[in-house]
């Protein structure tokens, strides 16, 4: 998503940390000031040994501590295992919200709610695999759309300014040259606007060169409406998730009729976007956005209140109504867990088919290998710092919020972890908190637990 959590995205190696926490594994209650909440798994089939070990790294990583004091830290956490089908891990940690940033300075929340299973959580990037990667593997395997297909053939006026050969596949796999990322909501309030906005966009980097695009997947937000000529959000409800038995995964959660409890809390605002856009205060935190000074000096829509189920993203919220194929999605580790069961699966849910054998091996094929080892897929990222301690074959994604998805198809097994972890706000240099190590210490358990030999 953003210039520095790209930088961060696959350097993470602290799995190897649980050897350390192994020793106290037998009894740890992962708490300290926090409320903690354990839930068996539906069917009772809670794998004690593993319990014990994510409890360790629990205990590591979920404490309520402002992040100069604690830079990996989160307040609150989600976590779901899943092996062969069967949920063999279900279990929260810590509370929605830790402090109150609307103080200074910020104060701890004296009686915090808990996260519970049911807490929704604000996915981030990961609405990249979870809305706009399954929508299109739907559409390919109804042959509604080529990977091939040129992007103009559905959006006309996306062919200004030299974009007029880029295609769908390269959109899904970030290839397609367009720029990164840009402040569109200092442009634009609506995502009629937006789709402007991204349509006079020209390509700022070379076709096949990978360049992680918030925009490439925003664009295939609109390639989808026009195709199935309904809203992205009702779409993927209606197609995806409703059949799967989804009632925590929704855009808007707020204007879907979930109490704002039952969401964990980001973000005190945008600071970190408003950051990387200011180049007189913070020249070089971000991308090169000068060009802006005069929009982002008259922008006057900055949020200044806790974001608990607003999309903390603000391309997302204030240029896209909180709808985008790039960020926007809630959800919880079960329903998340539901749905990449669906990908082991071949696409089938019970009596619902979204796609077949065939989509999964066109989706996630090779596209492109980073310098640092990581693959691109089409929507799908392999080989990432954090995934590997899982398997060498994990597939997966992660959001700028600290969440995770991480998927080895060649052992049935799917790991969730979703945290708060911006709830403890900036550290000095302005980044949030770094979950990486937390993702990379649960993918080792479970590693440690099924697949060590």
């Amino acid at each position: 998503m953003l210039k520095n959590i790209k930088k961060q995205m696959l350097l993470a190696t602290a799995a190897l940390s649980i050897f350390g926490l192994a020793g106290c594994a037998n009894k740890v209650v992962p708490q300290s000031s926090e409320t903690t909440v354990v839930s068996e798994t539906k069917d009772g089939n809670q794998s004690k040994s593993l319990e014990k070990a994510i409890d360790a790294v629990a205990f590591s990583y979920v404490k309520s501590q402002l992040a100069d004091d604690n830079p990996k830290a989160t307040p609150g956490a989600q976590i779901v295992v899943l092996k062969d089908g069967k949920m063999i891990f279900q279990k929260s940690y810590g509370t929605v919200q830790a402090f109150d940033f609307s103080k200074n300075p910020a104060e701890k929340i004296e009686k915090p709610s808990p996260v519970t299973n049911e807490t929704l959580f604000d996915l981030a990037s990961v609405t990249k695999i979870s809305a706009t990667t399954q929508v299109f593997m739907h559409l390919v395997y109804e042959e509604k759309v080529k990977l091939d297909d040129k992007v103009t053939k559905y959006l006309p006026e996306f062919g200004k300014n030299g974009k007029e050969d880029v295609t769908i596949g390269q959109l899904l796999s970030h290839t397609s040259g367009l720029p990164q990322w840009k402040a569109i909501y200092l442009y634009s309030n609506n995502r009629q606007d937006t789709l402007k906005y991204i349509e006079n966009q020209k390509l700022e980097f070379k076709p096949g060169e990978y360049k992680y695009s918030d925009l490439g997947f925003m664009t295939l937000a609109f390639v989808a409406e026009k195709i199935t000529g309904e809203a992205f959000d009702k779409y993927v409800a209606k197609t995806i998730y409703e059949p799967l038995g989804l009632k925590n995964t929704m855009f808007n959660p707020l204007k879907n009729g979930i109490d704002k409890s039952q969401i964990a809390v980001t973000s005190y605002g945008n600071p970190f976007e408003k950051m990387m856009i200011d180049e007189v205060n913070f020249p070089k935190f971000g991308y090169d956005m000068s060009a802006d000074k005069e929009a982002f000096d008259k922008f006057t829509g900055w949020r200044t209140y806790e974001l608990q189920g607003e999309v903390n993203d603000g391309n997302s919220f204030m240029a896209n109504e909180g709808i985008a194929g790039h960020a926007g999605l809630f959800s919880t580790a079960s329903d998340l867990s539901t749905l990449y069961q669906v990908l082991l699966d071949g696409g089938k849910h019970g009596d619902t088919v979204l796609y077949d054998e065939k989509t999964v091996e066109l989706f996630l094929q090779d596209v492109f290998k980073t310098s640092y080892g990581a693959i691109q897929s089409y929507g799908y990222l392999k080989n990432a710092g954090w995934m590997k301690p899982l398997a060498e074959d994990a597939i997966g994604h992660n959001g700028f919020t600290g969440t995770y998805v991480t998927i080895s198809p060649k052992n049935k097994i799917v790991v969730i972890v979703l945290t708060n972890k911006m709830n403890n706000g900036q550290r000095e240099n302005g980044n949030y908190n770094n979950t990486h190590d937390f993702a990379s210490a649960v993918n080792y358990a479970v590693h440690n637990e099924f697949l060590n030999e």
